[in-house]
């Protein structure tokens, strides 16, 4: 074997067999156990992709989470605040109507406290009634109901105000209003009443009147529940008909249709409930299917859906006002309140669309770079077997890296496939597979094959220089294979000579057996070429082979410019001589003689008989040599 060929099986050890070495120095074998396990783990490219690409992508989404948690916070904050304006509106609102008609009650009440109103003084006290209803225009009516159940009442008649004398005696329950009234000791928002006049029930305060430390009677201020709505639904809060307020849980105290519906006041119900009034919304506010809202602030809430469309209630209790707490809110569609909420959800599926785009695309990318490299992978593992059958060139890459790395493969496989012309395949592998101590000098039983074509020169002598190549070239070819059939390794070509041999690199213990195979295989090969050349009116051509075995030093031999793996010893000298006594042996009608020493003979232990030649003194020897003769 050639220094080429050294050379070459180390370049591949270097780079396909990480644990190998240089010669002298090296190590185990690469399959051995030792390099094996101080080997790295290796991993997938593509697992290296996903796993940068994920890592990347979870830090994405994690702070897109916490993007999105903040801007979640921030947005029920925000319709917390926006729900609790809308019932802060709505009560101030209604504090601002009714409010006033006790803080005037309070007024006038100190004002008989202190003696600048005498109720006995009748006509008085109307002028100062009519005074206090003209400037507070939310108070339908003021009166005075005097301990001795007499009344001094002012109201309103449109644009008029009516003043009247009123005789209390035969009206029932005014003992207890007036001790109801005595120990409150302030002004008091009473249960409503019922006017047949405005024919609609009155929000009304009752205050005590005190002058000297005498229970003078009960000063009374009554608003009209369709003032209240009016006023409720002309609100910002309230201009969508959304907002009422409710008496306990099924009346309805103020909304925009009492305002403009008179007719819903009846005297044996004085509210109407909210399944009366025309509002389908309202009517389905203590829904039990009601879901809860999360973002409506410290008020309560819930969420109905009506024909298709969901609301949001918003609603606080409000005591003070009567006997039962005022239930005060209003409704609203829920893409009013949820906008905010709506595009924060709009935000998180794009955030998550992105996620998943930015998944695909790391796939994508993954896939399109792991898989030239897995091509690439798997080319050079062909290369690592020395495959060059499968070695074939590699598409180039868009990524400069990959494309640079396909280049350097594609021209190593074109240097490979210059490399196999010289240098024996299957030598390489066996020696890469035995490892560096395959090409130390050792002593091994070998059987060395030479070939000689007869009368060669005579028939070069008509042939050109490139036909003799050819002609060359062919015989060599039919050789090889009968010769790489056996496993055995071809050393050297000599002029129209092949000199092969077998029982290195690899042990074969049969090694003269497989001689013997391969020489009757070429003996066969060269029978069917020459009826082929015959057919093409070419000479027939006419082959010498020798054959014997003994020990051999097997190894690297030459000079550091030039080595070969080649055998040395006295076997090679014996079979050549051997096959120069095929010289006496041939006949005219041979197209192949095989001749082999006695000690393949016995070796081989064919099933065939051969021909003994008889004992020969072979040129250069002076001992007896026993040949036979196998074709």
């Amino acid at each position: 074997m050639s220094m080429i060929g050294l050379k070459l099986r180390r370049f591949f050890a270097r780079i396909f067999l990480p644990g190998a070495r240089s010669a002298g120095v090296d190590k185990a074998p690469p399959n051995s156990g030792e390099e094996a396990s101080g080997r790295p783990q290796s991993v997938p490219i593509r697992v290296a992709l996903a796993i940068t690409f994920g890592v990347i992508i979870a830090v994405i989404a994690a702070a897109l989470i916490l993007a999105l948690e903040s801007g979640r916070q921030n947005t029920i904050a925000l319709a917390g605040n926006l729900s609790e304006r809308i019932i802060d509106t709505i009560v101030d609102r209604t504090r601002l109507h009714l409010d006033p008609a006790r803080d005037q009650s309070e007024f006038l009440a100190k004002l008989f406290h202190d003696g600048d109103i005498d109720p006995q003084d009748e006509a008085a006290s109307l002028s100062q009634l009519r005074a206090a209803l003209a400037g507070i225009p939310q108070i339908a009516a003021l009166a005075v109901i005097r301990t001795d159940l007499k009344q001094l009442r002012v109201e309103r008649h449109g644009d008029n105000v009516i003043m009247r004398k009123i005789d209390m005696r035969t009206v029932p329950g005014l003992d207890e209003a007036f001790e109801m009234a005595r120990s409150a000791g302030h002004p008091v928002w009473g249960e409503l009443l019922w006017s047949d006049r405005l024919n609609q029930p009155l929000v009304n305060v009752r205050t005590p009147l005190r002058h000297e430390g005498s229970f003078l009677g009960i000063l009374l201020t009554t608003v009209t529940v369709a003032e209240l709505s009016r006023f409720l639904a002309d609100s910002p809060a309230g201009s969508d008909v959304g907002a009422f307020i409710l008496l306990g849980r099924n009346h309805v105290l103020a909304h925009a249709a009492l305002a403009h519906n008179p007719q819903l006041f009846k005297r044996d119900k004085p509210l109407p409930e909210v399944s009366e009034i025309g509002d389908r919304v309202l009517a389905s506010i203590w829904n039990p299917q009601a879901g809860a809202v999360p973002f409506a602030g410290s008020s309560k809430s819930q969420i109905v859906t009506v024909d298709g469309t969901s609301y949001v209630f918003i609603y606080r209790d409000i005591p003070g006002y009567s006997d039962q707490p005022w239930v005060v809110g209003r409704y609203l569609p829920l893409d009013e309140l949820g906008s905010e909420v709506r595009r924060l959800e709009f935000a998180a599926w794009l955030g998550l669309a992105a996620v998943l785009a930015a998944v695909a695309g790391a796939w994508l990318v993954g896939y399109a770079i792991g898989k030239p490299i897995l091509r690439l992978a798997r080319a050079t593992s062909a290369i690592r077997t020395l495959d060059l059958t499968s070695a074939r060139p590699l598409a180039g890459s868009r990524l400069r890296e990959l494309d640079e790395a396909i280049r350097a493969y594609n021209a190593l496989v074109a240097v490979l496939h210059w490399f196999e012309t010289y240098v024996p395949r299957r030598l390489v592998k066996q020696l890469m597979a035995q490892g560096e101590q395959a090409t130390a000098l050792v002593e091994r039983d070998v059987t060395v094959l030479f070939t000689d074509i007869v009368d060669f020169t005579s028939l070069a002598e008509r042939l050109s220089a490139s036909d003799a190549a050819t002609f060359l070239n062919d015989h060599f070819r039919l050789l090889a294979a009968c010769v790489e059939a056996e496993g055995g390794t071809i050393d050297k070509y000599i002029g129209d000579s092949l000199m092969a041999f077998w029982g290195a690199p690899e042990l074969q213990l049969d090694h003269s057996a497989r001689a013997c195979r391969a020489a009757s295989a070429i003996a066969a090969a060269i029978v069917g070429d020459n009826r082929r050349r015959r057919a093409l009116g070419l000479p027939p051509m006419r082959i010498r082979i020798g054959i014997h075995a003994g020990p051999a030093m097997v190894g690297n031999i030459g000079a550091p410019g030039r080595i070969n793996y080649t055998i040395v010893g006295d076997v090679v000298n014996t079979a050549q001589r051997i096959e120069e006594v095929a010289k006496e042996c041939m006949t005219d009608d041979d197209e192949a003689v095989v001749l082999v020493s006695d000690v393949v003979y016995r070796s081989a232990r064919s099933g065939s008989s051969p021909l003994s030649v008889g004992q020969r003194v072979l040129r250069g020897r002076h001992e007896m040599t026993n040949v036979f003769r196998l074709h």
